[in-house]
């Protein structure tokens, strides 16, 4: 890996530092995934191949679930969608995403391995699943998707041990809310969006962008001047919004991935009192900075 190393960070687990230095906006990495689904609330909106959004779609004729395109779109799933068909055909109907992630992680790695490119970062294997950390509703949601997930595997497949299927179940649990950033977000909505056309080839449709949520307070903050980063310093991603403030930050990154953030903006609650100028009670903005 030319511009990143994995190594262990103190009371985080498993890191990212840079290995030379590199400017925000510079492509550090870039893998393809091991393994995805559309969302239930889309399956019936987006192409289940290039998961766009389409007014008219055509049906799988034999799951009767998944949607696509055209016929290129459907020809090019084909190699993943296969297995999953029979699947929800002998199943009779399609299960949770969950469950149909876990399966499509499962058939990956029956066919390939954990080892996918050379320019894997880490196995599946080596990621924390943090099931013993897992909250009892969650853990009882998880018990429950595993035994439907049982019932949903074929028969004629390659049988797992339920202590592997629980280890795909806890990762899929531990990353079911992260959206990635893959720009910065304290740009505007506009301009993230135009970053993210150029750069990754689709139309963001998220509530922030299509809201524009909080894009005046972003104006009041706005800066032009790059961000360095050093060789040897550790690279950090966005889990939550960061326009939270940072004990809100802290609390929703322990109760969703274990770890107690000391990054320099938690830390010392760089910006807080800016986005406190934005806070509302009862719908009533308590307080107002002017920039000039």
């Amino acid at each position: 890996m030319e511009n990143v190393e994995v190594f262990d960070s103190p009371g985080k687990g498993r890191g990212l530092r840079a290995t030379k230095e590199v400017w925000a906006g510079d492509v550090l990495f870039a893998e393809p995934c091991f393994a995805a689904v559309v969302f239930d609330s889309f399956a019936a909106h987006v192409c289940h191949s290039c998961f766009r959004r389409q007014q008219k779609l055509q049906r799988c004729g034999q799951c009767r679930f998944a949607q696509y395109c055209d016929r290129t779109c459907q020809r090019a799933a084909w190699e993943e969608h296969k297995q999953e068909c029979a699947a929800v055909k002998s199943y009779g109907k399609a299960p949770n995403e969950n469950i149909r992630l876990a399966a499509r992680i499962m058939w990956r790695l029956d066919k390939d391995g954990d080892v996918i490119s050379d320019l894997q970062l880490t196995t599946l294997n080596d990621l924390e699943d943090h099931i013993s950390d897992l909250p009892e509703m969650d853990m009882k949601e998880l018990k429950v998707d595993i035994h439907n997930f049982l019932d949903y595997w074929p028969r004629t497949n390659k049988q797992h041990t339920v202590d592997s299927i629980s280890h795909i179940f806890g990762l899929i649990s531990v990353g079911e809310e992260l959206t990635v950033a893959y720009v910065d977000y304290l740009n505007l909505s506009e301009d993230r969006k135009r970053m993210l056309k150029q750069q990754y080839f689709f139309d963001c449709t998220c509530d922030h962008c299509t809201n524009k949520t909080k894009d005046d307070l972003k104006m009041a903050g706005a800066a032009v001047d790059g961000v360095k980063i050093s060789v040897g310093e550790e690279l950090t991603v966005a889990y939550v919004d960061y326009l939270n403030l940072s004990e809100d930050r802290k609390r929703m990154l322990k109760q969703q991935y274990f770890f107690d953030c000391t990054c320099d903006h938690c830390t010392n609650k760089t910006k807080d009192d800016l986005k406190m100028a934005g806070a509302a009670v009862d719908g009533v903005k308590v307080g107002f900075h002017t920039f000039l």
